[in-house]
């Protein structure tokens, strides 16, 4: 009998379901979640957004995944730390996962605090899935090269593990220097909070952080056999297994009419369980892709739990 995933839920983007005054209704929802015996809640993060930042144009259906180069400039999108803090306060047991934060947009020193104050004070429940990030213009807006991300974000990640667990640190890199810096106060969590690495694809580079500093990972594009395999091997060299990465996947959205909401049964159809036969570990809901109405929250948690507990 297959394993069930645990199960999280987005609670970013959310303007088709919430309008931008009713905010404080995420720390309801979060609550709710809890309440179902969910794992997990996400929020995502930008900081800015660019004028250009639809260049692809809008999704079909408005509840459709927001991706790159599909998201309107004027979205609601509210500070990361501020709202997972606020959940935090609110709940006592579900995980605060921070999704795609923009890490290279703000120093090391600071993203290492701010996250050991949130895992001290949440009592240890911190993940975070640092990203480089796609968008040009939310770098150029901070006066960071956008070319420059992909290798600050390495700097970022020692950083960060070097202040979670020693006192006091140095560093003398590329883009960060400070020498005997003392970092407090430290996060509950040994070693630091989990970091899940993030990518389109495994590719060297997200493979190389995997193996150095990722308790897990997740990709939109699903692995290959053969980069799989490489994974495997790197992590081996590092005295790894593979077997310890969870594996993640998410319930995307099957929609039968572009101005109504997705068809549940037919999205776990098409989605969940293809993830549950390659046994996946973790599988994100986000709600306001098959509901319109907040009331329903409570009752459509239960119902997701309900049909993909009939599928183990």
């Amino acid at each position: 009998m297959a394993k069930k995933p645990k199960l999280t839920i987005m609670l970013s983007e959310l303007d088709t379901l919430i309008k931008p005054e009713e905010e404080r209704l995420v720390l309801d929802f979060a609550r709710q979640a809890e309440d179902a015996g969910y794992d997990g809640i996400h929020i995502i993060d930008h900081v800015v957004m660019g004028p250009s930042s639809c260049f692809n144009g809008p999704p079909e259906n408005p509840r459709g995944l927001r991706w790159v180069g599909n998201q309107a400039p004027d979205q609601q999108m509210p500070s990361q730390i501020v709202m997972m803090s606020a959940i935090a306060a609110v709940t006592s047991r579900i995980r605060l996962n921070a999704t795609a934060t923009l890490a290279p947009l703000r120093h090391p020193l600071l993203n290492a605090k701010q996250w050991a104050t949130l895992d001290l004070i949440s009592n240890g429940r911190v993940t975070i899935l640092p990203i480089g990030g796609w968008q040009a213009e939310e770098y150029e807006a901070f006066g960071i090269p956008h070319k420059e991300r992909g290798r600050r974000l390495d700097e970022q990640l020692e950083i960060m593990r070097l202040a979670w667990t020693q006192t006091p640190i140095s560093y003398d890199g590329e883009f960060y220097k400070f020498k005997d810096i003392y970092v407090m106060p430290k996060p509950v969590q040994p070693g630091g909070p989990e970091i899940l690495i993030g990518g389109d694809k495994l590719t060297k580079k997200v493979v190389a952080r995997i193996v150095k500093y990722g308790s897990g990972y997740t990709v939109l594009e699903p692995p290959t056999p053969e980069r799989l395999a490489y994974l495997e091997q790197e992590m081996k060299k590092a005295g790894r297994d593979i077997s310890e990465l969870p594996k993640g996947g998410m319930l995307l959205p099957v929609f039968d009419d572009p101005t109504k909401v997705a068809n549940l049964e037919r999205s776990i159809e098409t989605f969940v369980v293809p993830l549950i036969e390659c046994g996946a570990d973790r599988i994100a809901i986000k709600p306001s892709q098959f509901i319109d109405d907040p009331d329903q929250m409570p009752n459509f948690l239960r119902e997701v739990d309900r049909r993909i507990d009939a599928l183990v």
